[in-house]
């Protein structure tokens, strides 16, 4: 009697989708949108104390018998990916964060990419080839890999959106020089007076809020509390009223602020640029001016005080590639 046979491919997905969907069962509702499968496989709504808390992220499952683990730095490695999917996974990324999973059948262990925007859009380019995706590498401590993906798919649905990051890294490029003088200010005038402006004072602390939002200040001069509000205006103003000063910031109470949180801003412009540089090529069609902006504002080096203090009130005028236009630059991309 002829039946039907199994598809291999559709067993490794299918295979793949159950081991996922177990280790991960406790995190929120898995929405299954594989019948219409353009490069999303589900979409994860998380639940938190058994209350659907509005957040979510779109995943891609890939399923390997011998996944290959890159042996220089033990992380695991999928090719083939069209550009058709590194585009779509990017276009998404705007709505919400896009995470791929790759599955080893043969372990059953799952490991976890970052969120994929900023290393999709780096592949993208003018050719037509394949290109190669990575996922966090092996934790060789760990049995399994399962708890690192469990931990990490959580933390993802709490991370700044692209929008924020973009918004926020457009507005700390074009108030660089205002923040520098902030700074210089803050530092220059008498320690009771209120600081000048306190709209860039507020404005800075919520740049700062989203592009060092990874950063670890687990050895900054902050306090305990200081650490948990430390982007908080209004913490702050609090700290003025607090120390008989008024009820807003003063130069007194900025200037601790300012000067751990300045050198881990300069810093985070300068590796955005690196991620929008890295993207040029989508950039260049999504959006030239975004690309235009930070193509014409070079990040200072000065990460010392007073390096910084300097910037205040002599900002280098420095051109890039010496003195190559932007209109050039696109040209020659």
């Amino acid at each position: 009697m002829d039946l039907p046979n199994q598809i291999k491919q559709h067993k490794a997905e299918s295979d793949s989708y159950a081991i996922l969907l177990y280790n991960l069962r406790d995190i929120g509702i898995f929405r299954n949108v594989t019948e219409n499968d353009y490069g999303i496989d589900f979409e994860i709504e998380f639940v938190e104390d058994g209350k659907v808390v509005g957040n979510y992220i779109k995943a891609q499952v890939k399923a390997s018998e011998k996944l290959l683990i890159r042996k220089r730095d033990s992380a695991p490695t999928i090719s083939g990916i069209k550009q058709s999917t590194l585009n779509y996974w990017a276009q998404l990324s705007f709505k919400s964060h896009v995470v791929a999973y790759a599955v080893d059948l043969k372990t059953e262990n799952i490991y976890i990419s970052k969120p994929l925007f900023w290393d999709v859009i780096s592949k993208i380019d003018r050719n037509d080839s394949t290109k190669t995706i990575e996922f966090l590498p092996h934790q060789n401590g760990l049995k399994s890999q399962v708890p690192v993906a469990k931990v990490l798919t959580k933390a993802y649905s709490v991370f700044p959106s692209l929008l924020d990051e973009i918004y926020n890294h457009k507005l700390g490029l074009k108030n660089l020089k205002r923040f520098a003088r902030l700074y210089a200010d803050v530092f220059h005038y008498d320690i009771g007076s209120e600081v000048e402006n306190q709209d860039d004072f507020a404005t800075f602390l919520e740049v700062c809020r989203v592009l060092l939002f990874h950063e670890n200040f687990d050895n900054s001069k902050f306090s305990d509390e200081e650490k948990k509000n430390r982007y908080s205006y209004q913490y702050w103003c609090n700290q003025t009223v607090n120390s008989g000063y008024g009820d807003e910031v003063v130069n007194f109470i900025a200037r601790k602020p300012m000067e751990v949180l300045f050198p881990l801003y300069l810093d985070a412009l300068k590796i955005y640029e690196n991620r929008v540089f890295s993207g040029q090529y989508f950039w260049l069609h999504k959006d030239p001016t975004y690309l235009r902006l930070v193509y014409e504002n070079i990040i200072p080096t000065a990460r010392d005080h007073d390096g910084i203090s300097d910037l205040g009130y002599d900002y280098p005028q420095n051109r890039r590639n010496n003195g190559l236009t932007f209109n050039s630059y696109c040209a020659q991309m």
